[in-house]
C-alpha cells in the first residue's frame, strides 16, 4: 500500500494515524526537562480534568488526566520567558510563564455560564440531519496514537456543516468504530463532545458553542447519538463545527503494537481509544484536527493518495429549525 506505513505482516499505518505520530513524535524529540503539576479551579480548589496546557510557540502541549495531573517534556531551549497556555472548557484560559519549578499549581477561573431556559416552541417544522448518510467504516480517524495517562494530546477531530437551518442543535452522531489493534473493548471509550462556531482563523473551529462538557460513550460499533437538546445551541450563521475529542480514563480501552518504517526500523507505539468512521471523497470537505500546542488544521491527501481526496469524519448533526 503505497502512501502508509508497513506494520509486520498485518498492518499498515494509514495518512490520519500517521498525522498523530508524526505530531507524537515531534514532541518527544530534543527533550530533557519534565514540567509537572497540577491544574485545578481557583473557587473550589478542585482538580480539573482534561485541561490542556501548552507552550503554542514550541508546539509542546498535553491534556491532564482526570485528576487535573499533567507532565509535559521540556526541551533545553525552554525558559521561564516562554509562555505556558493554560485552557480547559468552561474556565477562562491563562498564560504565564512557564514555571521554574515542579510540581506546580495552575488555577482557572471557571466562566459564569448560564444555561438558557428551556423552551418548548410548537413547530411543524421536522428537524433536518446533516451530514453523511452512509456508515463511515471504509475509512477512520484513531485519536490516540502514543496516548497514555502522562501523555494525551487533547487530540480532536471535527466536520463543519455550513447549510444549516436557523434553528437548535437538537443532537450529535458520529460513527464509532474499535481501534484496529486494541480490540472491541475499545470502542467503548469515554469522549467529549465539542461544537465551535466556524470564526476561527481560515474558518477553523473557534468558539466554544456548547460550555459545559458533554462526555459520551458508545456501546457497540456504529453511528452513537448523544443528545443535546437541553442545552439549547443555537446555529451560528456563519456556520459550525462538532467535534470528537478523545480522552484517557484508563489503560484498558490502550494497547500498543509494532510496525516497520520505509527505512526498515522497528517502532512500538501506544494507541488508545474508539476510532471515529470517515470517508476519502474528492468532493467532501476535508476533516480537521487538533492537537495540543499545535492550531487547528485540516487533513491533506498524501501525494500518493491525491485521486482519493482529504478524509473526512463520519459525524451528523440533527437540527430543529425555528
Amino acid at each position: 500500500m503505497r502512501g502508509a506505513l508497513r506494520l509486520g505482516r498485518k498492518y499498515t499505518v494509514g495518512p490520519a494515524l500517521l498525522a498523530g505520530l508524526l505530531l507524537a513524535g515531534a514532541k518527544v524529540r530534543a527533550q530533557a526537562v519534565a514540567l509537572s503539576g497540577v491544574v485545578v479551579d481557583a473557587v473550589s480548589g478542585q482538580p480539573v480534568p482534561f485541561a490542556v496546557v501548552e507552550i503554542r510557540a514550541r508546539h509542546l502541549g498535553v491534556q491532564t488526566t482526570e485528576q487535573g495531573q499533567f507532565t509535559m517534556d521540556l526541551p533545553t531551549a525552554c525558559t521561564t520567558s516562554d509562555s505556558l497556555q493554560v485552557s480547559s472548557l468552561g474556565f477562562a484560559p491563562r498564560v504565564v510563564a512557564v514555571p521554574g519549578v515542579s510540581p506546580c499549581r495552575l488555577a482557572l477561573r471557571p466562566l459564569a455560564v448560564a444555561l438558557p431556559e428551556a423552551v418548548v416552541r410548537p413547530s411543524t417544522a421536522r428537524p433536518v440531519l446533516l451530514g453523511p448518510a452512509g456508515a463511515g467504516d471504509k475509512a477512520g480517524f484513531g485519536g490516540g496514537a502514543g496516548m497514555s495517562a502522562a501523555h494525551s494530546s487533547g487530540w480532536q477531530v471535527a466536520r463543519r456543516f455550513t447549510e444549516a437551518p436557523a434553528g437548535t442543535i437538537q443532537a450529535v452522531r458520529f460513527y464509532v468504530k474499535p481501534n484496529p489493534h486494541c480490540g472491541k473493548t475499545s470502542v467503548t471509550a469515554p469522549f467529549r463532545v465539542r461544537l465551535y462556531a466556524a470564526d476561527g482563523p481560515n474558518g477553523a473551529p473557534g468558539t466554544d458553542l456548547l460550555t459545559t462538557s458533554v462526555i459520551s460513550a458508545a456501546g457497540k460499533a456504529g453511528w452513537h447519538e448523544v443528545n443535546l437538546a437541553n442545552y439549547q445551541v443555537a446555529v451560528p450563521t456563519g456556520g459550525f463545527f462538532v467535534a470528537m475529542e478523545w480522552l484517557y480514563t484508563k489503560p484498558d480501552f490502550g494497547c500498543e503494537f509494532h510496525y516497520v518504517t520505509s527505512t526498515k526500523e522497528q517502532k512500538t507505539v501506544s494507541v488508545y481509544g474508539q476510532s471515529l468512521g470517515g470517508y476519502r471523497n474528492a468532493t467532501e470537505p476535508p476533516g480537521w484536527y487538533l492537537s495540543a500546542g499545535y492550531p487547528w488544521q485540516t487533513f491533506r491527501a498524501l501525494p500518493d493518495h491525491a485521486a482519493l481526496g482529504s478524509q473526512s469524519a463520519a459525524i451528523q448533526a440533527l437540527v430543529q429549525p425555528n
